[in-house]
């Protein structure tokens, strides 16, 4: 092991202390479900054990972030919803029409969910799961639907009650420093992506690659955004520990925008300069950037002195290579001169970003959670305006999300039909005595709610996503029904069986979102543990599973097809159309004077998700079946190219303003107000060109806007010009892209 891996495991080892990570969460789910299938087995309680075990797992498959209020209110809310499932569940189950009426409506309603994010999808677990297994097994009496509840609402209260110890004696300030930590994990990957192949040692990052870095950039602020909702410039200084997080949020936001500006100088001084010392300096600048962003993760994460002392020990180091760079600048690359020092310049920034956010963190004073609320504040949390906040939220679907959620319904419906027929006991045919004379599968019995259940999970917004899922869940499901049966087959099957539930219950939360094929092999396996504390166990039902797992694939898959399928090459142009004019917006709210103007960060964000839209629709469209309207997506690809760019130069502009640096010479001023209009003209005329390419979702508006009172009195700096200039050059480019499109007649389809 090289010292590089060795200090890449000394970190690892650290990040996994401090951080919210999968092991954790993994462990909380394994124990969530274990203790009560543990208790079942002692006491001989092993049916109600298990709806213990299996209302806890639905709590606990939540993923708890954000502050304690968000999670407080996710617990309480998944507890309400396992309750009314399998309150409607045990009833309707009873009645075969009213139960597909359900399963329509519970599939639709989990494709509602993705409205609230990634704590709607956890939520969703708790409608559907309980829904679809108490309707599987339902109830005739209050009494029976009684004792059902009551274990129920127990394994619910378990749940939470592990949610709560995971986070109660947590420091108030650590789910928020865990979201700015995130930020600059990500920022420590792009300048990886970044001095790549500086060194000789391997190939230089493709202009692809450093995007989409700087995307999972991006996504980590969202997600803090998302999470913690208040901005630096809302925030008043007396709150203390909010003001410094949100600041020091603000500035890793900024030190990404001056990482991004730094990669562009550094790759415009590549193409100019091919000196190896050169080189060598510049790829050892992004590896101490690299290593800043390591150590202000575990930083934020510990708030350890010693690990301060560390980031800025890292920060006079790249310093220290900096000025060596300038010194190779003036000794023998007079030509480049200018990106040398625009390089310097944002160096120097970037440090004096990272003193600041230390600074800011200096002299934390954060108490633990459960010290950290008052009497009224605990209440403040359950105030009826979150309800209403999230209700509105989750019933107000664009058109996207309700073709999704639709097609999930229709998915479910049908899939419960064809477990009701082939794979329940409830498909017997009876005489006029109510004796079984048939079956419709006299081989298949019971557990055909595994193809619903199958349906939801496979299902996704886009065909190729689906197909995916599909695939991958069928591959890990066989193969963990043909692991789980070989070790139920070892001695004292009993403790094996709890191993079984623990560990799988462990790695499937670990693989989750690292590669979901494996993690179905542990929920395959985690199910198996579950289904062999049944009295009536037998090698049948893993058979049974992995039919109803093929066939509920099967159904998600066809339904992408039938059921108001979302194809991008539809959606592409929407998506094209949102992303231009989304950038002439951001000119608009930058420049015009008769606007009220919107705060800058918004505006990026709003620029940088239209764009981030844009790009993964025609990712998603060039892996669509069929060729037909694929020609020239070379064209469409450099559109998107020129537009991420524009949204580059907007918010180097408007980084300038927050650095407060020194204003460009009067007689500079004329030139820069010229560049504006013909900018102005050119996001019009761009606008009119795509609209002509025969795109129709081009609204009127920012055909017919103009800047009526002239441009705000601004006092640019001369990078701002610079960045006007550069931003005049990618609208040509684009309008110059557009013609030859419009000329060609093509069309996205």
């Amino acid at each position: 092991m090289n010292f590089r891996s060795a200090i890449q495991v000394v970190n690892s080892k650290v990040r996994t202390e401090y951080r919210e990570p999968a092991w954790g969460w993994g462990i909380r789910v394994a124990l969530s479900v274990t203790i009560p299938l543990v208790y079942g087995w002692l006491y001989g309680q092993s049916s109600g054990a298990e709806w213990m075990a299996i209302s806890a797992e639905c709590v606990s498959l939540i993923e708890l972030k954000g502050n304690i209020g968000q999670r407080i209110r996710l617990l309480l809310s998944s507890l309400a919803l396992c309750l009314l499932s399998c309150i409607v569940g045990s009833f309707v189950g009873n009645y075969i029409v009213l139960n597909l009426l359900g399963m329509l409506l519970v599939g639709f309603a989990s494709g509602l969910f993705k409205n609230l994010g990634d704590r709607g999808m956890g939520l969703a677990l708790s409608v559907y799961i309980i829904y679809i297994i108490s309707s599987a097994y339902p109830v005739r009496t209050f009494d029976a639907l009684a004792i059902r509840m009551n274990w129920v609402a127990i394994g619910v209260s378990w749940g939470i009650l592990l949610g709560v110890l995971g986070f109660i004696f947590l420091r108030s300030g650590t789910p928020y420093r865990r979201t700015i930590a995130a930020i600059w994990k990500t920022l420590s990957s792009m300048a990886v992506a970044a001095g790549k192949g500086w060194d000789g040692q391997q190939a230089k990052s493709s202009i692809r690659e450093i995007y989409l870095k700087e995307k999972e950039v991006r996504s980590t602020i969202d997600a803090s955004l998302y999470l913690f909702e208040e901005t630096a410039d809302v925030v008043q200084q007396h709150q203390k520990n909010k003001y410094a997080l949100t600041q020091s949020r603000k500035a890793v936001s900024l030190v990404s925008l001056h990482l991004i500006q730094l990669i562009e100088a550094a790759e415009a001084l590549y193409l100019k300069e091919s000196n190896r010392r050169l080189n060598i300096l510049v790829h050892s600048l992004f590896r101490v950037l690299e290593q800043i962003g390591d150590r202000m993760e575990i930083y934020l994460l510990s708030l350890r002195v010693e690990e301060r002392i560390l980031v800025v020990s890292r920060v006079e180091r790249m310093r220290k290579i900096m000025s060596q760079i300038e010194e190779a600048r003036d000794e023998n690359f007079p030509n480049a001169a200018p990106h040398l020092k625009r390089m310097t310049i944002l160096v120097d920034r970037i440090a004096k970003l990272v003193e600041y956010s230390l600074e800011l963190l200096h002299n934390p004073t954060e108490r633990r959670i459960y010290a950290s609320y008052s009497l009224m504040q605990t209440l403040s949390i359950l105030h009826p305006k979150y309800l209403k906040q999230n209700l509105k939220q989750f019933l107000n679907p664009d058109n996207q999300t309700t073709r999704y959620a639709l097609r999930i319904g229709l998915s479910t419906l049908i899939g419960a039909l064809v477990g009701f027929l082939f794979f329940s006991d409830h498909g017997m045919i009876q005489d006029s005595q109510n004796k079984v004379v048939t079956r419709l599968s006299p081989y298949f019995t019971g557990h055909g709610y595994w193809v619903p259940f199958t349906a939801i999970i496979v299902s996704q917004p886009y065909f190729g996503a689906t197909l995916k899922k599909g695939i991958q869940r069928s591959l890990g499901t066989v193969a963990g029904i043909i692991v789980g049966t070989l070790l139920l087959t070892l001695p004292y099957p009993g403790i094996v069986r709890i191993i079984l539930v623990f560990a799988s219950s462990v790695f499937m939360i670990y693989f989750l979102r690292r590669h979901y094929s494996v993690a179905t092999f542990f929920i395959t396996l985690l199910l198996v543990g579950l289904l062999t504390f049944e009295p009536n166990f037998d090698s049948d039902l893993m058979i049974t599973r992995v039919a109803c797992t093929v066939i509920g694939s099967g159904l998600a898959i066809i339904a992408g097809f039938v059921f108001l399928p979302s194809w991008d090459r539809d959606l592409l142009p929407k998506y094209m159309a949102k992303a231009i004019t989304q950038n002439f917006f951001y000119f608009q709210q930058t420049f015009y004077r008769n606007l009220q103007q919107l705060p800058w960060t918004k505006m990026k964000r709003l620029s940088e998700t239209a764009n981030s839209n844009a790009f993964e629709s025609f990712t998603r469209f060039m892996q669509e079946p069929g060729t037909p309207g694929k020609k020239g997506y070379s064209g469409h690809y450099a559109l998107l190219t020129h537009n991420i760019r524009v949204t580059r130069e907007l918010n180097n502009f408007q980084s300038e303003i927050e650095m407060n640096t020194a204003d460009i010479p009067i007689l500079e001023k004329t030139k820069f107000i010229e560049m504006l209009y013909e900018c102005d003209d050119l996001f019009r005329d761009n606008a009119t060109l795509l609209k002509k390419a025969g795109n129709d979702f081009i609204e009127d508006r920012f055909l017919k806007t103009f800047p009526e009172e002239g441009f705000t009195h601004i006092e640019p700096t001369e990078n701002q010009v610079f960045y006007i200039e550069k931003l005049l050059l990618e609208l040509k480019a684009i309008k110059s892209g557009l013609g030859l499109q419009a000329q060609r007649n093509l069309k996205i389809k």
